[in-house]
């Protein structure tokens, strides 16, 4: 079908009628009529039958309509931008973050982006860190924010910012004292209810490694792909959960304590894009408005932090007991 086609049986289905589809795209009833009887003829089947005045879509024009409308949102799209060109001279940004991120520092680098670039048309995005890539390979996005993504030839990265996992325990259900060293052994804590990974990322890996290491085996009985749904179910009080500074500061501080870790389970959140194209300036801007975001919610941590202490090393857990 052609685009004149497209928009003549689009207008179509809205309306139900060609006189209200040629007044919604204002021309003549005959266009409406001439360009679906060749579009029938082009597809070899017909898309609408008449029934009691009113135009009734066959079962191949319902098929074919939902493929459409997301084309035409795509056409919509170009027509904002080439508009926005013209007129204002701005341009267009698309950016993804995976979920745990999108939250905490996406929503804030894209209003700080906004507010120093408001007539750019900016397309916000949540993807998990393989479709970030497929995204960026197939041209369909600008930049994406990932954990630590694994490496691809066709892929630049490069750090943004940096944090380290933490401990997040539901408000009603607090960490033992630890004694006067204010340091409790993770092996204290592995009969309470504790939300785990089944994903791949890397810091759901890096968890799952930590506890095989130190052969910890938590009672787990609720497991996530998503570090804010973690989070979610912490708040709810079903359990203590590792997780991303980032995430955990932007958890309730009435319903949820947050801990340090020892020793560090350190990460970094990387900026993605595709290298055979350029960096623009505004991804440039994006990349600096959402490394401002990171520092902002990182300022936070010393104050959000409390005792005790969650060691993964029994020597000190050990040391700091002996010397209560």
């Amino acid at each position: 079908m052609r685009l004149r086609q497209i928009e003549i049986f689009r207008a179509i289905m809205l309306t139900g009628t060609v006189s209200e589809a040629a007044r919604l795209l204002h021309v003549s009833q005959p266009v409406v009529t001439r360009v679906l009887q060749h579009a029938e003829a082009s597809l070899g089947f017909r898309l609408f039958e008449r029934v009691r005045g009113r135009l009734q879509a066959t079962p191949e024009a319902t098929a074919l309509y939902g493929d459409v409308e997301r084309l035409y949102g795509e056409i919509e799209r170009v027509r904002r931008v080439s508009e926005s060109l013209r007129h204002k001279g701005a341009g267009r940004l698309r950016v993804a973050a995976t979920p745990s991120l999108a939250g905490p520092l996406l929503v804030p680098a894209v209003r700080g982006f906004c507010a120093r670039y408001p007539d750019t048309q900016v397309q916000v995005l949540t993807h998990h860190t393989d479709e970030i890539v497929d995204a960026l390979l197939a041209n369909q996005i600008d930049l994406g924010f990932a954990f630590s993504p694994p490496r691809h030839e066709a892929i630049t990265c490069e750090p943004v910012a940096a944090g380290h996992m933490l401990l997040a325990v539901p408000r009603d259900q607090p960490l033992p004292a630890g004694g006067r060293r204010h340091v409790v052994p993770m092996r204290k804590l592995m009969e309470r209810p504790f939300v785990g990974y089944d994903d791949n990322s890397s810091l759901g890996l890096l968890v799952r490694q930590t506890l095989a290491r130190h052969a910890l085996e938590p009672r787990s009985t609720l497991e996530v792909q998503t570090y804010s749904l973690a989070l979610a179910l912490v708040e709810a009080g079903l359990g203590m959960a590792l997780l991303d500074q980032y995430t955990a500061l932007s958890a309730s501080p009435g319903r949820v304590s947050l801990h340090a870790v020892q020793p560090g389970l350190p990460f970094e959140i990387q900026l993605l894009r595709a290298s055979h194209r350029a960096a623009s300036s505004l991804v440039d801007d994006m990349r600096e408005q959402f490394a401002q975001a990171a520092a902002a919610l990182a300022a936070t941590l010393p104050e959000r932090l409390e005792a005790p202490v969650a060691s993964f090393d029994a020597t000190t857990a050990a040391t700091a007991r002996g010397r209560d």
